[in-house]
């Protein structure tokens, strides 16, 4: 038979399934707690694994069918959840892709103390070929109808040698190392493990692989799935191109399939047909050679994280080939719920077929290639795996055709029933090793082609038996050593550069190679056909790079090596303070040393070199202590670090500043005052020194100097004494502080004498009235200054406000009864020098008596007697004729009129007098002249009209009496009226009735209104009074003498109501009106 199984023709078969591999970090299997506090959301518990660090590599499919993990605190049942994920080298700090997702197990009950659960999956897990490593995940599954729920808590070893993670509890979004939560749990070791088989997709021998796929990488193509299923997927294949000869028959044993998305339902079958070269045409139903049994598929989301799954199926019943069967579709059949089928990147070009069973989905019926339907990328991922059988020989020839492994071992089966092997492995120009007689050979071959390989088996029976097979030798591409690349970073301290020239990594790689496919991995994790140029590096200070070279028809085969980005730090250079200079000479350039700076950025390194460069980008070449700017004023300066090693330079900026020099202003001469004539003034007045040397200019600092040139405080003292008699020079000093620029004008300090003056004696004046008066001010200058000349006065009053000078004469004072007057008498030459007082201006009060403004005497009486107080100094009574009645403190007053008292008293040495008038009225005796009055009205009043001079007052009672003779709201009756004089000079009276009636009577016996009558009806003796009801009946006829109406008629009382009266008087007269009666 002939085994063609070198990729380049898509033979892809593989050696028997290799012994359990465990992947595990736990040292021992005694589980113990890991103190991890559980909470009331969902928890999630991981380990990782690197493939590689277990022996499974890149060309390895890594089937698990178990898995552990160590609880406790679980009830029968609980429902622990296995997801598995392809990571990178970047974990976590990228995102997992999903292999596999909920598959679902059930934990026994188990109390406080741990216990490890074995988990036998239902379904295996396949970790496709080139993953490099993986995230195993154990979370529980909330059972809220379950009434036994409880959390379960993960569990760990004492020892392990890797990294335990968490995530969940709503805190934790990614995954965190126990040592790093919140609470550190650096020992948590958590317990979980898988074990598996792994298969080399590139080994072969009697057990054989049919698959046109060249690789495991899955894509997502954008075939369609049905609802509801119903759809199947194939591929055929011819078994010669698979080694397998007419002779042998080929039993299978399970099939892959890859799926993406696959809805909660989804079952599949293998189902194995024999077909001939008029496929699909001639295509029957019958020709079916054995299925698998149906397999339930778990729900694969189709979410951007979750990665297309292998599914494998281990067949129950093996389906065996016959030898005389050349060609076979592999179908399959898709049902239950909507999937989608998952591809390769690159198979052999071989057909992928797609067929609906569901009549709502096409294509119906028929077997149609993908290519037709218009998804050319659906280069499905299907795959059968069995034992190859002879059914002549006894014998049975295995050889391992591993890309990656350049020696090929060989075997003969069955080896206990071999006496002897002699192998020609069709390579003369390996010369003698061409041949071998070892029962299990290696073989170099010497270069890459299709070679015939014969085994000459003696068997223990002396029988020989010849054994062929043709293999396609194919060794993996070299991989050429690449040198390290050094850029240097972009920024200090970043560790990252974007100027990695990878230009020549391929030439080098390749090393002349052709037909090769070259793969890049960063440090991350990303991948690229060609790296770009330049490259910017993710990992920083170094990354490694590794290069994957694979044939072009065989990228599955392939060789890896690596190189490193070396990321050259730039020099330290902190920032550069700017450089200031003054400008003498005021045109906005001047000269600055950068040597120091220089030696400032070396710091003795033997390394670094400095530059510096003008703002048009000149280098700076000439002597670094005397540069002159090139642009006025402020010019900016690029400073450049160069590490002379690796020629990475960093760079700042710092600015050349020609700063002008402040303005120290010109300062007038201070003068102050000698109060002694000693040429020093201890009053020289510093307080606007820095305001006038400054002008408007800012964040200047100011200081002084003596004729000595030793410091004086700076402000100056406030006020200032002088040092040198009668004239004293100071420098000034304006420095800017940041320049330490600075100007300078002088200060002169000059003395002169302060005016000699007197204080003022208080002025007194009379009372004009509210405390003002006018005073004499002819004799202040005088006072204040005597005879001297070339002084200046001024008056303010207390409020500061200035007053003429010199004072009105007379003055009058603006405050009442006291103020003081502040004078300021100033020296001519210096209005700094200047004395001052003040003097007092005080208003004397008028003097008083006590004296009323009218008097009354009785017409009969002769004279009246008149006394004030008697500690005055001068009286004058006069009448108003101008005659004078008394001049002491009292006075006979005779005539009646108007008289007036003048007073004087002598205060403060001041004579102020006050007149006093009052009048004396003679009284006529009063008389009362009329009675006015009103009756039977709502406003009955008595006014009585009385003729006299005196100061009356009156009554209508004769007790109480009032000023006005005005009664109002009087009721009816008999009144005698009076008036009378105040003075006791006489009186009158008159009698006067007023008619009215009460408006009602209540006569209930009380005492109180129980008789209606007419008041003041007694002066028409013979009137008449009637009263009526309201219908005009006469009740009762009264004499104006009697009590009046009871309330009765015939002896019995009336109604509450209105009752009606009219009355006629004596000189018939009549009137009339009404009353009420009220019980």
């Amino acid at each position: 038979m002939i085994k063609n199984i070198a990729l380049i023709l898509l033979v892809l078969s593989f050696q028997s399934i290799n012994a359990q591999i465990t992947l595990t970090h736990n040292i021992g299997n005694n589980p113990i707690k890991t103190d991890i506090t559980t909470c009331e959301y969902e928890e999630y518990w991981a380990r990782t694994f690197t493939l590689s660090d277990f022996g499974i590599s890149t060309t390895d499919q890594f089937i698990i069918n178990s898995g552990q993990v160590a609880i406790s605190n679980s009830y029968d049942g609980a429902r622990l959840l296995f997801n598995f994920y392809s990571v990178d080298s970047n974990f976590p700090n990228s995102s997992p892709e999903r292999i596999s997702y909920g598959n679902l197990v059930l934990a026994p009950e188990i109390g406080n103390t741990p216990k490890i659960v074995q988990i036998d999956f239902s379904t295996s897990i396949i970790i496709p070929a080139g993953v490099e490593r993986i995230l195993v995940e154990v979370t529980q599954m909330e059972d809220i109808y379950n009434p036994d729920y409880t959390k379960v808590i993960i569990a760990g070893t004492e020892q392990d040698n890797d990294i335990s993670w968490f995530k969940g509890c709503r805190e934790l979004y990614t995954y965190t190392s126990t040592e790093n939560l919140s609470t550190p749990l650096p020992n948590a070791n958590f317990f979980i493990n898988v074990t598996g088989e792994l298969i080399n997709t590139q080994s072969s021998g009697s057990t054989t692989r049919l698959s046109h796929s060249t690789c495991d990488d899955l894509i997502k193509p954008t075939i369609y799935g049905c609802s509801g299923g119903g759809m199947s997927w194939s591929r055929d294949f011819i078994l010669d191109d698979f080694g397998i000869s007419s002779n042998e028959e080929f039993i299978i044993n399970s099939g892959q399939v890859g799926i993406y998305y696959a809805n909660w339902g989804t079952t599949i079958q293998f189902r194995v047909y024999k077909i001939d070269n008029d496929f699909p045409s001639s295509f029957s139903d019958t020709d079916l050679i054995g299925t698998s049994q149906v397999v339930s598929v778990p729900y694969i989301g189709s979410n951007s994280s979750s990665t297309p799954t292998v599914f494998n199926v281990d067949f129950d019943s093996p389906i065996v080939v016959s030898n005389e069967v050349e060609r076979i579709l592999i179908e399959v059949y898709q049902g239950g719920a909507v999937s989608f089928p998952a591809a390769t990147e690159q198979d052999d070009n071989s057909v992928s077929w797609f067929r609906s069973y569901n009549g709502g989905c096409g294509p119906f019926g028929t077997f149609v290639d993908v290519v037709d339907l218009g998804h050319p990328n659906t280069k499905l991922y299907i795959n059968v795996t069995g034992n190859v059988n002879h059914v002549t020989n006894n014998f049975e020839m295995n050889i391992s055709n591993i890309c990656s492994e350049f020696l090929k071992e060989f075997s003969v089966e069955d080896s206990t029933n071999i006496a002897s092997v002699l192998w020609d492995f069709g390579d003369p120009a390996t010369g003698a090793y061409n041949i071998s007689t070892d029962l299990s050979p290696f073989h170099d071959f010497s270069a890459d082609g299709i070679y015939t390989i014969t085994a000459t088996v003696t068997s223990n029976d002396a029988n020989i038996e010849v054994l062929t097979e043709t293999i396609d030798v194919k060794e993996p591409p070299n991989t050429y050593g690449i040198n390290n690349i050094y850029a240097c970073e972009d920024n200090f301290d970043t560790g990252l550069s974007s100027s990695f020239d990878v230009s020549m990594v391929t030439q080098q790689v390749l090393g002349g190679q052709i037909d090769k496919i070259v793969t890049y991995i960063d440090g991350s994790g990303n991948e690229y056909n060609t790296l770009p140029n330049p490259f910017t590096n993710t990992i920083r200070d170094i990354e490694t790079i590794s290069v994957r070279v694979s044939h072009n028809d065989n990228p599955c085969c392939y060789s890896e090596t690596t190189f490193d980005l070396i990321t050259n730090p730039l020099p330290s250079l902190a920032s550069i303070s700017d450089l200031y200079v003054c400008n003498n000479d005021t045109d906005g350039f001047a000269f600055f040393d950068l040597e120091q700076m220089k030696t400032s950025i070396i710091n003795n390194t033997n390394n670094i070199e400095v530059e510096f460069y003008h703002e048009n980008g000149q280098l700076i070449q000439s002597s670094l202590n005397a540069i002159m700017n090139l642009i006025i004023n402020e010019e900016i300066i690029t400073v450049r670090a160069i590490n002379t090693d690796t020629n990475c330079y960093n760079e700042t900026t710092f600015k050349l500043i020609v700063n002008p020099l402040p303005v120290a202003n010109a300062l007038n001469e201070l003068i102050g005052c000698d109060d002694n004539n000693d040429g020093v003034s201890e009053y020289f007045d510093t307080s606007n020194i820095e305001v006038n040397v400054l002008g408007n200019q800012t964040n200047m600092e100011v200081s002084y100097f003596d004729a000595a040139g030793n410091q004086l405080p700076s402000p100056l003292p406030n006020p200032f004494t002088n040092s040198i008699i009668n004239q004293e020079t100071i420098t000034v000093k304006v420095t800017n502080p940041l320049t330490s620029c600075y100007a300078e004008t002088l200060l002169v300090l000059k003395t002169a004498s302060q005016p000699e003056i007197n204080t003022p004696l208080s002025l007194y004046g009379c009372d004009l009235g509210n405390g003002f008066a006018s005073f004499d001010t002819s004799n202040i200058e005088t006072e204040l200054i005597g005879n001297q000349n070339g002084l200046k006065i001024f008056y303010f009053d207390t409020s500061g406000n200035q007053l003429p000078s010199p004072l009105p004469i007379p003055f009058q004072n603006t405050q009442a009864w006291s103020q003081i007057i502040n004078v300021k008498v100033e020296n001519e030459l210096n209005n700094l020098c200047y004395s001052e007082t003040s003097f007092e201006l005080i208003v004397n009060e008028l003097p008083t008596v006590n004296i009323d403004e009218t008097y009354f005497i009785c017409n009969l009486e002769t004279s009246l007697n008149i006394s004030v107080d008697n500690n005055l100094n001068t009286y004058t009574w006069e009448y108003q004729n101008g005659d004078t009645v008394s001049n002491t403190h009292e006075a006979t007053i005779v005539n009646a009129g108007n008289y007036t008292l003048t007073v004087a008293e002598n205060k403060n040495g001041l004579y102020c007098e006050n007149s006093f008038e009052f009048e004396l009225i003679r009284s006529v005796l009063p008389n009362i002249t009329e009675i006015k009055y009103e009756e039977l009205s709502d406003n009955n009043f008595i006014e009585i009209i009385a003729s006299g001079d005196g100061n009356f007052e009156y009554s209508i009672d004769g007790i109480n009496y009032q000023d006005s003779n005005y009664f109002p709201n009087i009721q009816g009756g008999n009144y005698t009226t009076y008036v009378r004089d105040k003075e006791d000079c006489g009186e009158d009276s008159k009698k006067v009735i007023v008619i009215d009636y009460p408006k009602f009577f209540t006569p209930n016996n009380d005492g109180y209104n129980d008789y209606w009558q007419i008041k003041g009806i007694e002066k028409y003796p013979n009137s008449k009074i009637f009263i009526f009801n309201r219908f005009g009946k006469l009740l009762k006829q009264l004499s104006p003498n009697s009590l009046g109406w009871n309330g009765t008629y015939n002896g019995k009382l009336m109604n509450d109501n209105d009752y009606w009266f009219k009355v006629i008087l004596d000189d018939g007269t009549f009137f009339s009106g009404h009353f009420s009666l009220k019980k």
